[in-house]
């Protein structure tokens, strides 16, 4: 009997591979000959022996590497019915064992490996803007819990949750199910008829946004910290800056040589591309990877005149606009009194406390901390630190970057004019967002 399920492995992968790399099956098509009719029928599993020829073709268009072009074609190499179960015991793709090491994140993998841990932890959300890192912390987090030998599954954004595959499990074993890249909006009702049907189920979300379910756990995730001023002077001391280690992890991937105590390396250029980057993982990586034929310099003026003006380096999934639409799709989840009010923060480069934003913009300060706690667990403004009485906050450049291009050209960014709700309803301010 021709049983769909036995293409199931290539048909998840391709899929996968395409959804990462921003394609329709229109485009991958476009770019490949292969028709959209043949690209449906294999991620639907319904080609029973794949031409291994359209299967090259594909990894072209898809322009992957060398371990993942050979994977695919495995896959399409197995005779139906032995589909490969080794790696992740028939649950999915296994997306935590490709991951580079995760870097500058030991505090957030240790706090995110104890919340699965916990018996109550059944919903776990690690929340941030796009490009900051959520699903290599939560991949890492998953390799170590499928270590153990917890049952894993992964599922990418737009593909739908697996129930079938959960009710498929030995009596007494737990399975963490990652929803990654998750639209949070339309899933609450669903996700909380899961852990109902499934009480040793435990789910890890990734997302912009909590997902608004009772007993939910955020783990806030913010980019990583940046050089402070003057921290350039010594090499030694600015060489443990996360974000500087990123970096220098990126730019050693092109150039092995590399050192930040180098005559020829100017430390002053690496510290300020790490923050005109916020020390946003993804854009980090794109500045590393560029080095391969770009000098920092040339670098550090692109970003200069926008942070979002390092385009992805060629065979890269994800590119700058995506970080640009994850953002704007995060700002529009705010608020009109969010909105207003990071408009009106986002004006000023320097720090701030809740009670000077509050002044600033003519609200309580109750209620400026909080929207202020909204954005920081969004991972649209960054703590400073104490900065004495009160903790400080600044607002991300990538954020200040569109407000002002707002500001400069309304049109080009469909921006719209919004009132703050409560007592400061007679100011108006500039709001970015819509997508």
């Amino acid at each position: 009997m021709n049983d769909i399920r036995n293409r199931q492995d290539l048909g998840v992968l391709l899929r996968d591979h395409r959804r990462r790399a921003g394609l329709t099956q229109r485009h991958l098509a476009d770019l490949t000959t292969v028709s959209v009719r043949a690209i449906r029928n294999l991620e639907q599993g319904k080609v029973l022996s794949p031409r291994l020829d359209t299967i090259r073709l594909l990894a072209d268009g898809l322009r992957l590497g060398s371990a993942q072009r050979e994977t695919l074609l495995e896959a399409a190499r197995r005779p139906p019915g032995t589909a490969d179960r080794s790696g992740d015991g028939g649950c999915g793709p296994t997306p935590w064992l490709v991951r580079t090491p995760l870097i500058g994140r030991d505090t957030e993998l240790a706090a995110l490996t104890a919340l699965l841990a916990q018996p109550d932890g059944r919903l776990v959300s690690v929340v941030g803007i796009g490009g900051v890192g959520k699903s290599h912390l939560a991949a890492e987090a998953v390799r170590r819990v499928a270590a153990d030998g917890t049952r894993v599954l992964w599922r990418a954004r737009g593909e739908e949750i697996p129930d079938g595959e959960l009710s498929d499990r030995a009596p007494g074993e737990t399975t963490v199910l990652v929803l990654d890249d998750a639209e949070t909006a339309d899933g609450a009702g669903r996700l909380v008829e899961l852990m109902r049907a499934h009480p040793r189920l435990r789910v890890l979300v990734t997302a912009c946004a909590p997902c608004g379910v009772p007993g939910e756990q955020i783990l806030p995730l913010a980019p990583l910290p940046v050089p402070a001023p003057g921290a350039e002077s010594d090499p030694e001391q600015l060489a443990r800056v996360p974000s500087v280690r990123l970096l220098r992890a990126h730019i050693r991937a092109a150039n092995p040589l590399f050192r930040l105590d180098d005559p020829d390396t100017d430390a002053a250029v690496v510290a300020e591309l790490c923050r005109r980057l916020d020390g946003l993982p993804r854009a980090l990586e794109f500045a590393g990877r560029w080095t391969l034929v770009r000098a920092l310099p040339e670098l550090l003026a692109e970003v200069e005149r926008s942070p979002f003006g390092l385009t992805a380096p060629p065979m890269t999934v994800d590119s700058s606009r995506d970080l640009m639409v994850r953002l704007r799709r995060t700002l529009g989840r705010l608020s009109p009194a969010g909105v207003s009010f990071i408009a009106a923060v986002a004006r000023d480069h320097r720090s701030w406390s809740v009670a000077e934003a509050a002044a600033a913009v003519g609200t309580t300060r109750a209620d400026a901390a909080v929207i202020v706690f909204t954005l920081v667990t969004y991972g649209l403004v960054r703590p400073e630190g104490p900065g004495g009485d009160e903790p400080r906050f600044s607002v991300l450049n990538h954020v200040r970057h569109l407000y002002a291009d707002a500001r400069r050209e309304p049109r080009r960014w469909g921006t719209t004019v919004m009132y703050r709700s409560g007592p400061e309803d007679r100011v108006r301010k500039v709001a970015v967002g819509e997508s």
